[in-house]
């Protein structure tokens, strides 16, 4: 086994433990509890007529599904997507061709070292496929068929990489056409790659007119680009930032955020002037998933998704070095120059993911774990729980369980994941609840309401505890990193 072997192993392992002990540490926020309760409680063939309403790709859910359907324990998918970073990150220390300080500094970025690691979403396999075909890229001719694998998964990760891998596709078919040189394996290759993309397309063809989230949307369409980019480097920098609506130290935080801004657009200007065809692909990945923000997305830019961009430039970046074809002539697009970049880009991202780490270590990321556990240890089994927000409440009912009723009011129904219709609109005031809560009581002894924090602020209702002779505050989340997944119970009393 050779030296540079032993050292990626040794520091995969290192990686491996430190992204671990997050990972233990982490509490399942609605979006990382959806995928476990879909794959908990539906059949394949259910999950797949139901992902249109949830605009992802079936990969995650289906890596997930065999560990949900014997086990209660979401760890199981959290540890899927901890391990496919580390598989991720050993590809970039043994296999990239960067300089080991510019290693350093992705492998420490808040995407490798935070966000795709300790939070389980379909994110987190993104890396891996991508380095992968960063790694066969150069065999693509003589080996198409493996070249294909890894972008049949990768388009079947997130929606977001269909433009990545359309244009990949696009690439490769026509070098094939005008070096004429057509062999079967090259078709069975592009014929991979395609199907992956018509799989994306069958499973989220829908997805505008199911999902009211997703939905095309022009409507103060600069207000909305500008918000995301500006989103797009402040959360890259330090999420918490837009968390608190509020710079923590602006002397530091303002040249640095302006450095991420200039690098960045330095590193795509220097792929234009190095490679057309790497900016091409670049452009074109990065600029299909700002599309998707722009017009169909919340204009809210997270961490995850924010890598997933970077990923692809990491790609680029991968296949240049590769090449080693950096025009010399110019100081910007100079081999050195390109080092000092990148790894200046990367690292003004580590901060935000240490930052992270430490809190997840010392606050809880959601509150939904603490919330179940007050209402197993405190309260009746057998009571009713009523919730009018299904989308930020699902990580409650995984882990409250089968045991427990989690009732969502504008349902009419039990609870065990979210259907992303128009139904989600409709909001209760607190009479309404009065109201619900005395019928319900007639047929009912034990009522319980559970509130996300978030609800009063959002909907600029008062809190029901200013009813306080019908609603008793029996709980309230403490602080936890992620805003919106705090909890408070109320026990209804007619």
């Amino acid at each position: 086994m050779n030296k540079k072997l032993l050292i990626s192993i040794a520091i995969t392992i290192i990686y491996a433990i430190i992204t671990l002990i997050g990972v233990l540490h982490h509490e399942l926020w609605a979006d990382e509890a959806q995928v476990w309760q879909l794959a908990k409680y539906l059949s394949i063939p259910e999950l797949i007529e139901h992902l249109h309403n949830e605009g992802h790709p079936s990969l995650l859910y289906l890596l997930t599904m065999p560990f949900a359907k014997i086990s209660s324990n979401a760890v199981f998918m959290q540890l899927i997507c901890w391990f496919f970073m580390c598989l991720a990150s050993f590809l970039l220390i043994y296999k990239a061709p960067f300089k080991a300080i510019t290693k350093a500094s992705i492998l420490m970025s808040a995407g490798f070292f935070y966000f795709l690691p300790v939070i389980a979403r379909g994110y987190s396999l993104i890396p891996f496929f991508v380095l992968m075909a960063a790694i066969l890229y150069s065999k693509r001719k003589e080996q198409p068929i493996l070249y294909a694998i890894p972008l049949f998964f990768l388009a079947n990760t997130h929606a977001i990489m269909f433009g990545f891998v359309g244009i990949l596709l696009i690439c490769f078919a026509y070098e094939i056409i005008k070096e004429k040189s057509f062999n079967k394996n090259y078709f069975i290759g592009l014929g991979i790659i395609t199907v992956g993309l018509i799989l994306v397309i069958l499973q989220l063809h829908n997805t505008t007119s199911s999902n009211i989230c997703i939905a095309f949307d022009t409507e103060n369409l600069v207000a909305k680009i500008t918000k995301i980019m500006l989103f797009f480097f402040i959360n890259l920098y330090n999420k918490m930032i837009t968390t608190n609506q509020a710079l923590s130290f602006p002397i530091i935080d303002i040249p640095c955020i302006f450095a991420l801004i200039v690098s960045f657009f330095l590193l795509i200007i220097n792929l234009y002037l190095n490679s057309k065809k790497l900016f091409i692909i670049c452009a074109f990945g990065i600029g299909f998933q700002f599309a998707i923000y722009f017009f169909l997305y919340s204009p809210n830019s997270y961490v995850t998704r924010i890598f997933s961009a970077l990923i692809i430039l990491i790609f680029c970046y991968w296949i240049l070095y590769k090449e080693d074809t950096f025009n010399e002539t110019k100081k910007l697009s100079s081999k050195k120059f390109t080092t000092i970049l990148l790894t200046l880009f990367f690292g003004l991202t580590i901060y935000n993911g240490i930052n992270f780490y430490i809190s997840e270590i010392k606050y809880d990321y959601a509150g939904a774990k603490e919330t179940a556990k007050f209402i197993k240890t405190n309260l009746n089994q057998n009571a009713i729980y009523l919730i009018d927000n299904e989308p930020y409440l699902v990580s409650l009912a995984h882990y409250l369980g089968d045991d427990y009723r989690l009732h969502s009011i504008v349902r009419n129904k039990t609870l065990k994941y979210v259907v992303w219709d128009k139904v989600l609109d409709v909001k209760f005031s607190n009479e309404a609840w009065l109201q619900y809560c005395t019928m319900l009581a007639k047929v009912q002894k034990d009522i319980y309401v559970v509130r996300v924090f978030a609800e009063e602020k959002v909907s600029k209702l008062p809190p029901l505890e200013n009813d306080a002779e019908h609603f008793e505050l029996l709980y309230a989340s403490k602080y936890t990193i992620e805003p919106n997944e705090g909890f408070k119970v109320y026990k209804f009393n007619p």
